[in-house]
């Protein structure tokens, strides 16, 4: 009887079972009565509690197999945080968009593609798809999120082979800074079709297995905008390693919580050698989202380092899916996500007909002197639609300084924009960049002397 008791006691905390309370001294005999009374009951509730399982679990797969939704099925497949402790993303699937990303891994031809390349960058772009949706979705914008083109019901990844050798695409052994850039993309341009009419994330096999200062030579993480309907995020497939990326979305997350040394290595952004191997995954996973973030015009935003996508908070990437730390996920600050909100990769509702870009007059300040700390802009902002947002870039302190969604095809208005330390005789370059919601994205630079 003291499973029973101990079940007793739990149902006090509930007020249930109050009873018992107060009749629990008794003779004998009554204690016999008693206990067989207690017995009988409590073979009556397990077998009515068998009895509610049984049927709870014949309901459930009746609802499954009438469904023609996939509902039953995640609910099955996807892990809770009270299970895995870890904050799991839904998985990708084909959202039927006109404009979808176009992913390509690049192999050069003295390279072999990584084991399960498919299946690792269908991974990190669950994770890349999960960080852009909840980003918008979390501060009211209606979104599905980023589409992508799909084969056989997966994530379509196309398998390029290069013309030459890693080397030739590396600029091993200078590395210079934008050699894999230009000699990969002309490639992926005639293999596929223009980065103006493709929105690309391209995987390039051309890293060297040999030391460096940071992580492995070679690497490369790099993002344009080229038009409304295209750009390119392009990466070092050193991302793919076995010991940072997994071909599983659960396997992932437990990459993502290990802490256990690289030998040898220097992630980025923790700067010292035999970086823990969380490190790697955010410096690697993060320059995606940050980069492609470039992809779609967004400046820098340096105005909350560890949170921003668009400053470092994409070195916090498992802040996001690892809630037992406690800390503020990451994402896009307010005005860069009103800029991604218009985006036609994005929002279902942009106009995709309407090709002409707003219009941007502004008025600033003759000069600055070295110890102001703000500027005041008269900004005139008119589209042949409807106006969607903007942002003010300074370059200088290399982040956005303001900006926000606007409503009306004309937005006049006189704002204040803070500003950090000048110095004497630099030149301020202030850039205004607007998107409509067509998706088309303009800028206006002005420029101001610092006395």
């Amino acid at each position: 009887m003291a499973f029973f008791h101990g079940c007793a006691r739990m149902k006090l905390d509930n007020g249930i079972g109050m009873v018992f309370k107060g009749n629990l001294r008794f003779g004998k005999f009554q204690n016999l009565l008693m206990s067989r009374f207690l017995s009988a009951v409590f073979f009556l509730l397990v077998v009515i509690s068998w009895l509610g399982l049984l049927a709870s679990r014949r309901s459930c797969a009746r609802g499954c197999a009438g469904s023609s939704s996939s509902a039953c099925a995640s609910e099955q497949v996807k892990p809770s945080e009270s299970t895995t402790g870890y904050r799991v993303p839904a998985p990708l699937r084909d959202l039927g968009k006109t404009h979808k990303v176009r992913l390509v891994y690049f192999i050069p031809s003295d390279r072999e593609p990584t084991k399960h390349y498919r299946q690792k960058i269908i991974t990190v772009m669950t994770i890349l798809a999960d960080v852009y949706r909840q980003s918008l979705q979390r501060q009211g914008y209606e979104t599905e999120g980023l589409d992508f083109h799909f084969e056989d019901g997966k994530p379509k990844v196309h398998l390029l082979r290069g013309r030459f050798s890693s080397a030739y695409y590396s600029g091993r052994p200078e590395y210079e800074f934008l050699c894999t850039w230009r000699r990969v993309l002309p490639e992926v341009e005639a293999a596929y079709g223009s980065a103006r009419k493709n929105l690309y994330i391209i995987f390039v096999e051309s890293y060297d297995e040999a030391p460096a200062q940071y992580e492995w030579p070679g690497g490369v993480a790099l993002g344009a905008r080229y038009s409304a309907n295209g750009g390119v995020g392009m990466f070092s497939s050193w991302i793919l390693r076995e010991e940072f990326c997994a071909a599983t979305i659960e396997e992932q997350l437990r990459l993502l919580a290990d802490d256990t040394p690289i030998k040898d290595r220097t992630a980025l952004g923790h700067g010292r050698k035999d970086s823990p191997r969380y490190q790697f995954i955010e410096d690697g996973f993060g320059a995606v989202l940050h980069e492609l973030g470039h992809a779609f015009g967004l400046p820098h935003d340096k105005r909350n380092e560890r949170e921003y996508i668009m400053g470092n908070g994409f070195r916090h990437l498992r802040h996001n899916y690892l809630p037992e730390l406690k800390q503020p996920r990451i994402g896009f600050s307010p005005a860069n996500t009103s800029i991604l909100a218009y985006s036609r990769f994005l929002n279902a509702k942009a106009d995709r007909d309407d090709n002409q870009k707003p219009i941007i007059k502004v008025e600033a300040p003759a000069s600055l002197n070295a110890i102001d700390r703000e500027i005041t802009l008269s900004l005139e902002l008119q589209d042949n639609g409807a106006l969607g947002a903007y942002v003010v870039y300074v370059k200088s302190q290399d982040s956005v300084i303001g900006g926000g969604k606007l409503e009306s095809n004309s937005w006049q208005q006189r704002q204040t924009f803070p500003l950090r330390q000048l110095t004497a005789g630099e030149k301020c370059q202030i850039t205004i960049l607007v998107i409509d919601r067509g998706g088309n994205l303009a800028s206006q630079k002005v420029v101001v002397p610092v006395d």
